[in-house]
């Protein structure tokens, strides 16, 4: 009787680093590069239509634009990893993109109503979000995993 291949898993402490660092710099670059691209597009016109009917001036300054870049690397290291550790990467990419989009997005929310910000700025920056995200995951784990 033939017995099926298992795969050993490396310690966590013997863990390429490296390889999820550099995964995750990727998966930060694919996210910034879509939202980049959706800024510039069309969201920036909901903000600012958004922002003036509530009299708020935009929070999107350049230092917070360069702080959320800074700050989507640990989220990218954070799922590429989740994603290396998994027998199924492509549905745990899904998955962690899933779970990162639902947790931005009840942030969103609850920022968004406090706020006064318009549903529909909020709803669009969730879909852009959610597209971002499982494209950065999908995307990352086809380079990282083949």
């Amino acid at each position: 009787m033939v017995q099926p291949m298992q795969i050993e898993k490396e310690p966590m402490h013997t863990r390429r680093w490296p390889r999820d660092l550099a995964s995750g710099a990727h998966w930060a670059a694919i996210y910034n590069g879509i939202w980049g691209v959706a800024w510039f597009t069309f969201m920036h016109r909901e903000w600012d239509t958004a922002l003036v009917a509530i009299k708020h001036p935009s929070p999107w300054t350049s230092e917070v634009w360069l702080l959320w870049v800074v700050l989507t690397l640990p989220i990218g290291v954070a799922v590429m990893a989740f994603v290396a550790d998994q027998a199924r990467a492509y549905r745990s990419a899904v998955a962690a993109a899933a779970i990162v989009w639902l947790l931005f997005s009840l942030g969103m929310l609850v920022n968004g109503v406090r706020a006064g910000l318009s549903l529909r700025v909020q709803l669009l920056d969730s879909v852009v979000n959610l597209v971002a995200l499982l494209a950065a995951s999908v995307i990352s784990t086809r380079t990282t995993v083949e």
